[in-house]
């Protein structure tokens, strides 16, 4: 490997991590909070890499791509009202997650309701923090609670969109 594909490839894992970490707090400005500019600047130092990510800040289809910005786009298009969620499979969720066990417990109950009543839109939301709360109990799991912290984050902020744009 050439020095500059080594130096190509550290600067992809740098930006992968910024790319998260930029996009999580994007999810914040969709309910009112956070800095939509600070989160485009830090996108934009990426470059090509974060292409589909800006898309999605922008309120665009980020296209067919296998990037995680297509699931990041199902809340903004949440909260434009082009998905329909029924609040009553959010019942009991704590958005805290101050216990993980039975909040995993609750979201697949609601996940295998909501896939038994054909609700494939809210299932998918459900599938996403089912699987949030799995990455954190594994996470914790391992002995790293502090590193875990921005998961917690990560599913509250999913958990608070989810309940204030769900709509049936």
């Amino acid at each position: 490997m050439s020095m500059q594909e080594g130096g190509n490839q550290a600067r992809r894992s740098d930006c992968s991590q910024e790319v998260i970490s930029a996009m999580e707090e994007f999810l914040w400005t969709l309910l009112g909070s956070g800095d939509r500019d600070k989160v485009v600047s830090r996108l934009m130092a990426c470059g090509e890499y974060a292409k589909p990510y800006l898309d999605v800040v922008n309120g665009n289809d980020p296209g067919n791509t296998i990037s995680a910005a297509v699931s990041y786009y199902q809340y903004v298009r949440l909260a434009r009202g082009e998905l329909r969620i029924s609040r009553d499979y959010l019942t009991g969720i704590d958005e805290d997650l101050t216990e993980p066990i039975m909040a995993y417990s609750l979201i697949v109950e609601a996940l295998t309701h909501a896939l038994k009543a054909q609700d494939y839109v809210t299932a998918g939301f459900l599938a996403d923090l089912a699987f949030i709360v799995r990455s954190y109990v594994l996470c914790v799991g391992n002995g790293n609670e502090g590193l875990c912290d921005w998961i917690k984050r990560a599913f509250k902020v999913r958990v608070l969109i989810l309940k204030r744009f769900s709509n049936y």
